[in-house]
C-alpha cells in the first residue's frame, strides 16, 4: 500500500508538459482545393513567427498564446533548429538525432498550441549554424531530422513540416530538388495525412514551381516574397499569378 501511494504521488506530480502532451488532438489541418481548412472549415492562417520558440520558459508561453489567440493568430512558426549567440534550442541534433529537452518541449508546444486552436509550421533549415559542424547539411542527416520530429509529433495533426528554410538561396541553407524529393517521400511513407512544404527566398518562377508541384510534390508552396515597402501591396496579384500557373500545369 505504501508504494501504490508512492506511486500515485508520483503521477499527481508529473510535469503538466507531459500532461499536455497526452490530451487528445483538437485542431485539424487539411487542404481543400485551394484553401487550408481547420476542422473541415476553410480557414485563411493569420500568424506570426516565434523562431526561437524553444529556448523560452513554459509560461510565457503559453502567455504568448493566449495574447495571440485574442488577436484571431491562428498560425506560429517555430524552428526545430534554432541557436543564437550562446543558446542553442534546437530539437534535433546534427546528426538528425532527438535532442533533448528541447525535442520534449517541441511536443508540448504543438500539444498547447493545439489546445488553443493554432497551427504550427515546424522548420528544418540546413543554414542556421550552431556551435561546431553546421546542422543537418548532408541527406541523411536531414532525413534523419524528418523521421525525428515525425515520431516526436505523429499523434498531433495540427502541424505542417518546411523541409527546407529557403532552400533555393545558394549557401549553406540550399537542398537541391532530389533531396526534396526523397525527403518528401520519407514523409508520406511515415505519416501520409501530414501537410509538407519547402519555403523559397523570393518570388517563384514558373520552372521552381513545377519542380516543387509535380517533381517534389509538395502540398502547398511557401515564398518568402521581397522585404521592400512595395511588396505587402504586390501580394494578391502575386497569388493568383501563382494559382493560374498552377492550374496550368
Amino acid at each position: 500500500m505504501k508504494s501504490f501511494a508512492r506511486v500515485v504521488s508520483i503521477l499527481l506530480t508529473i510535469s503538466p508538459l507531459f500532461a499536455e502532451n497526452a490530451a487528445p488532438a483538437s485542431t485539424r489541418l487539411a487542404v481543400q482545393g485551394t484553401r487550408f481548412t481547420l476542422n473541415g472549415t476553410p480557414t485563411f492562417l493569420y500568424g506570426l513567427s516565434m523562431y526561437g520558440a524553444l529556448g523560452a520558459p513554459e509560461p510565457q508561453l503559453i502567455a504568448d498564446l493566449d495574447r495571440a489567440k485574442s488577436l484571431s493568430v491562428n498560425w506560429v512558426r517555430v524552428w526545430a533548429i534554432w541557436s543564437g549567440f550562446d543558446n542553442n534550442c534546437s530539437a534535433v541534433n546534427p546528426d538528425g538525432s532527438p535532442r533533448e529537452p528541447f525535442l520534449a518541449k517541441l511536443r508540448w508546444l504543438v500539444a498547447e498550441c493545439d489546445r488553443h486552436g493554432i497551427v504550427v509550421d515546424v522548420t528544418l533549415s540546413r543554414g542556421n549554424d550552431i556551435a561546431g559542424k553546421p546542422p543537418i547539411q548532408e541527406l541523411p542527416a536531414h532525413q534523419k531530422a524528418v523521421e525525428t520530429l515525425i515520431a516526436a509529433l505523429k499523434d498531433r495533426t495540427n502541424w505542417y513540416l518546411d523541409l527546407s528554410n529557403e532552400r533555393n538561396i545558394r549557401d549553406k541553407r540550399f537542398t537541391s530538388i532530389d533531396d526534396l524529393k526523397a525527403l518528401r517521400l520519407r514523409t508520406r511513407e511515415l505519416m501520409p495525412s501530414l501537410l509538407v512544404t519547402a519555403s523559397d527566398g523570393g518570388d517563384i518562377g514558373p520552372d521552381e514551381l513545377g519542380h516543387y508541384l509535380l517533381d517534389v510534390g509538395l502540398d502547398f508552396v511557401c515564398p518568402h516574397r521581397p522585404r521592400d515597402a512595395k511588396s505587402p501591396a504586390q501580394t494578391e496579384a502575386k497569388t493568383r499569378e501563382y494559382l493560374a500557373q498552377m492550374k496550368a500545369l
